[in-house]
């Protein structure tokens, strides 16, 4: 059993990059800076701490917005805590969530106010429809609109974080730290911290739901699971958004311990994902699904287990430490299918015991 490891590009890739440091010529010159980012879920947010944070190292007196979509109302206090984002600009898209008259008023609004854009996507239309906001520097994994060229193998397999980091890169900034951590408002960490002096620990926590039902290992499996953690000593915490309420309920029942379900007893767990973070950050672990929660857990420096069938681990992987990932690696996977011919094999021939397993590894580390 080993720890996952993030898959990144070489350092050597960056060699001529680290030796100019243009970041550091660019210093006086950047003073406000957008970030498109094109998804706007809950794991997307997580995964692109880094990213802000390597710009905001990189030009600590700039102002620093995100570019894009994210899911509102729901994730506007996580947001609003990432501390390296100085605002918020909702992204007009053309033929898809606007018209094109909207995106020409957006055009009008934003052309030439930013001194950098950071593109992170690399599609021509994306890319081009984000250029014309005319920056007066523009760095993008699109090589026919960058001001900079990324020299990296395209099929090289890396993480989706690696992928934005190369940006901050590109710019010499040597010192990356790939770790989603970050300091939460204690605010919002006091309802979990009040709500589990409830309870006796330790706790171990369970994420049996995912944005798409697709990514979900079986029910059963997650109760035998809770089970068996309640065996070891722990109490083992369901955790989920309402919409998943049912879902935590038929896991609670296949159970022959009674599980804590803090969005039963407390709404605020299961409709604002900040409030889950008090609940990850004060459990020995987290084992889910691939979904936000995941992500979110490591946000909060608990260590995770995911449990991957139809997505890749490769490229959406848990960041930061002492995580584990279990994944078959089937013929057929990643596939990202939501009508399996094969009953999900990658997620069905995962069993208990190799969680377990994985469990124990990280517990005793």
């Amino acid at each position: 059993m080993e720890f996952y490891k993030v898959k990144d590009y070489p350092q050597a890739a960056f060699a001529g990059a680290y030796c100019k440091k243009t970041y550091l010529r660019l210093r006086n010159k950047i003073k406000r800076i957008a970030v498109y980012k094109s998804g706007g879920g809950l794991g997307d947010l997580v995964q692109s701490i880094p990213l802000f944070r390597s710009f905001r190292q990189m030009f600590p007196q700039a102002r620093i917005a995100y570019l894009g979509l994210y899911q509102r109302p729901r994730c506007d206090r996580l947001f609003r805590s990432i501390p390296y984002i100085d605002e918020y600009i909702e992204y007009v898209r053309p033929g898809r969530e606007a018209s094109f008259k909207e995106y020409s008023n957006f055009l009008k609004k934003y052309r030439g106010s930013f001194d950098l854009i950071v593109d992170t996507q690399s599609k021509f239309g994306s890319s081009f429809y984000i250029w014309l906001l005319n920056p007066r520097y523009f760095l993008s994994r699109n090589p026919l609109f960058s001001n900079w060229k990324l020299i990296l193998n395209p099929k090289k397999k890396v993480h989706i974080a690696a992928k934005m980091l190369s940006l901050a890169r590109v710019l010499g900034l040597e010192e990356i730290n790939l770790s989603p951590v970050t300091d939460i408002p204690q605010d919002y960490l006091s309802l979990a911290q009040d709500y589990l002096k409830r309870f006796s620990g330790p706790f171990i926590c369970i994420l049996a739901g995912a944005g798409h039902p697709y990514k979900m290992w079986l029910k059963e499996k997650f109760a035998a699971l809770g089970d068996k953690f309640y065996s070891m000593g722990y109490k083992v915490i369901l955790v989920g958004a309402q919409p998943e309420r049912e879902l935590l309920l038929e896991v609670a029942r296949q159970m022959k311990n009674k599980p804590i379900i803090p969005l039963i007893d407390e709404p605020k767990f299961g409709e604002d994902p900040i409030y889950s973070v008090g609940l990850f950050k004060f459990s020995a672990l987290t084992i889910g699904n691939d979904c936000g929660g995941l992500h979110l857990a490591t946000m909060s420096g608990c260590p995770v287990i995911g449990i991957y069938g139809p997505t890749n681990p490769t490229k959406s992987g848990p960041l930061g430490e002492k995580n584990a990932v279990i994944y078959k690696g089937m013929n057929c996977s990643p596939c990202r299918l939501r009508d399996c011919k094969i009953q999900r094999r990658c997620l069905q021939e995962i069993g208990p015991e190799e969680v377990i397993e994985a469990a124990e590894f990280i517990l005793r580390r």
